[in-house]
């Protein structure tokens, strides 16, 4: 007989308003089992995530794919020596493999080429949240080569294309710090309008900006320059301090200045007999060519920013590069186009636009010395140890006179331009201009420095900016245009020391001489400047000339007032009625507006064989003109204290510019 147990019944609860509580306990986060590709392949503890149940959390915190597409592996321990070493306490992995995994941990270097990480993002992602296609980068590469390759050729072109076509920047740190480093001073360059005419759309080039562009590249790099080994990290930084040229930033050019010459040292690029044994021709001419191409560049920036050589000629040991194109030579040999025997060494080729390269190397290396002369010359306080080696220095006539042979035996194409750069596309004859433009450029700068030195009149001055001014009106404004900011910088270098005449007592018809240039100079600035906002100069230039133009009319009325009291004058009878005139010619370069200024600017002729006497009067300082007294004026301080170059040479030209924008 089966027995039926009964429970109890229990009472029925009271009935109550109140809502049952409801107590939400905590969702159970999965536990991770197995790593997924990315925290396995940096070694790092694979988190799950409380916010997307599909990727871990360090997958969703760098923002790439949380996947698992390796193989898996059986569990347990392995036989063999794994497994002694492991009941050894010790790893199983060798020291190669501990070095890859902690490159790989710093720096995202990855072997496999198919996912790349840098410093914590990955370079295809980056790459698509800029929307900079490969198409794009190649355009990009392109615009470097037309515009700045000729004067700062840092690749060799047919490697170049060799390694963008397989994309090697996508699993080659340096090499993307590089192709960055291009795109960044390409793009500032195409939005500053600096593009041969005919090819590209400057709108083509205005996504991604220049400033997100070098973002990346600020991104990219390093923090311990003990990383940056190779020939790559030493040419991104001398791109950066371009870039920083090109936007007016000089601070960020001091910068990249400054990390690559420590770079220079810890790889010893100064010094052929340190480079590594296994260099091979292609790499060795590189190196020669970055090595003199910043050469140049610290020469520029210390003598139109007043800072230091850091980069000493005579401290060096590398040969310029061969004068060969680069689709001549290869790791397997020089390959000339002729008969021409070509080494290592450089060899003078004078059909090669390397060989006008070279020139404006050897202008930049007379310049260092001119430099160093102009300031020993200069008032010190005290002694200074270089009075121990006192060296024979060269007139400064000796020099220049040198220099100049040598500029007369240039082949006719480094001198000027031969053709219209339309629908150019950065072949030999653009090389080859841009060769006559830089050199024509330096060569009035070695010209003025070397003048200045010797306290040189206005007269010559004048004579120097002129002969600059008639070479550039032989070369299309196109090329000079592609040259850029360093080419405004440079002019404004040389009208540093042509408008410093004016912070001393000069007389009427020097002053004439110094403005008529200074307004010629005026007009290439503004045909320079179309389309770069950081940049101003010609309209403030301008505006400084019609200031000083209203001082020295007054003054004159003053002068004429004066004079006709003087006792010398009473004895030589009434005072003409019609006074000479010096009649300033129109120029149709000037602008319209101020021309009607300038055709009423009526300048007295003074002459100094008159029966005033020649050698009578007094002679102002630094001025290799007699002419009688009170015949020179001087500005006051307080109309030149806006001029837009800086008058003291010793502290530089050039100032550094607003850019477009913060960085």
């Amino acid at each position: 007989m089966n027995h039926v147990s009964f429970q109890p019944q229990q009472p029925p609860l009271a009935p109550t308003n109140q809502q049952p509580e409801i107590v939400s306990k905590p969702r159970k986060l999965r536990r991770i089992s197995r790593a997924c590709d990315f925290c396995h392949k940096r070694s790092i503890r694979c988190k799950p995530s409380t916010e997307d149940e599909a990727r871990c959390q360090n997958c969703l915190d760098f923002g790439v794919a949380c996947t698992y597409n390796r193989p898996a592996k059986k569990r347990g321990i392995k036989s063999g020596s794994a497994k002694a070493a492991s009941e050894n306490g010790t790893s199983s992995r060798d020291g190669e493999s501990d070095a890859r995994m902690l490159l790989e941990l710093t720096h995202g270097v990855q072997g496999n080429g198919t996912f790349n990480v840098v410093n914590g993002f990955s370079i295809r992602e980056r790459l698509k949240s800029m929307k900079l296609t490969e198409t794009k980068i190649q355009n990009l590469v392109d615009v470097y080569l037309e515009v700045v390759y000729p004067i700062f050729p840092l690749f060799h072109i047919p490697s170049l294309r060799r390694r963008l076509a397989s994309k090697d920047y996508l699993t080659d740190h340096s090499f993307f710090a590089d192709i960055m480093a291009i795109c960044t001073l390409a793009s500032a360059r195409a939005r500053d309008g600096a593009l041969l005419p005919g090819q590209w759309e400057p709108d083509h080039f205005r996504q991604p900006p220049p400033e997100e562009l070098f973002a990346v590249v600020k991104e990219v790099m390093p923090h311990e320059l003990g990383s940056m080994r190779g020939l790559d990290w030493m040419r991104t930084c001398a791109l950066m301090a371009l870039f920083g040229i090109q936007v007016g930033k000089i601070e960020i050019m001091h910068q990249y200045l400054g990390i690559y010459h420590s770079l220079v040292a810890m790889n010893s690029l100064h010094d052929e007999k340190n480079w590594p044994k296994n260099v091979g021709i292609v790499e060795t001419e590189l190196r020669r060519r970055l090595f003199w191409s910043m050469y140049t560049l610290e020469v520029y920036s210390s003598i139109i920013w007043g800072s230091m050589v850091r980069c000493r000629e005579a401290q060096c040991h590398v040969s310029i590069p061969s004068e060969i194109d680069d689709e001549f030579f290869s790791d397997a040999g020089y390959r000339p186009p002729n008969a021409l025997l070509i080494s290592s060494t450089a060899a003078s080729n004078t059909m090669c636009w390397l060989h006008g390269w070279n020139f404006a190397v050897e202008l930049y290396r007379i310049l260092e010395h001119a430099i160093d002369d102009f300031h020993c010359r200069r008032q010190t306080n005290g002694s200074s140890p270089s009075e121990l080696f006192n060296r024979e220095v060269p007139h400064q006539t000796v020099v220049l006179n040198k220099v100049m042979s040598m500029y007369e035996q240039l082949p006719r194409q480094f001198k000027e331009a031969s053709i219209n750069p339309m629908n150019g596309q950065g072949g030999l004859e653009d090389k080859f201009s841009f060769q006559a433009a830089n050199i024509t450029a330096t060569l009035q700068l070695v010209r003025m420095i070397l003048f200045t030195s010797e306290k040189a009149n206005p007269e010559e001055k004048c004579a120097i900016a002129r002969d600059l001014l008639d070479s550039f009106a032989k070369i299309p404004v196109e090329f000079l245009r592609a040259l850029s900011s360093p080419l405004l910088h440079h002019l404004a270098g040389i009208g540093a020391i042509l408008g410093s005449v004016i912070d001393n007592p000069i007389s009427e018809p020097s002053y004439i001489q110094v403005r008529n240039v200074l307004l010629r100079m005026a007009d290439l600035l503004s045909q320079l400047e179309q389309g770069m906002s950081h940049l101003g100069p010609a309209s403030r230039l301008r505006s400084q000339i019609e200031n000083i133009d209203a001082f020295m009319a007054a003054q004159r009325q003053i002068d004429q007032t004066q004079s006709r009291s003087h006792p010398m004058f009473e004895a030589l009878g009434p005072a003409p009625v019609a006074p000479m005139t010096i009649k300033i010619e129109p120029n149709p370069n000037i602008d319209p507006s101020l021309q009607d200024a300038i055709d009423g600017f009526q300048t007295p002729a003074y002459d100094y064989s008159s029966s005033m006497g020649v050698g009578s009067g007094s002679m102002a300082p630094g001025m290799g003109t007699q002419a009688p007294d009170g015949e020179f004026m001087r500005v006051p301080q307080e109309i030149i204290q806006d001029w837009p170059f800086p008058m003291d040479i010793s502290s530089g030209f050039a100032t550094s510019a607003p850019g477009p924008g913060p960085y």
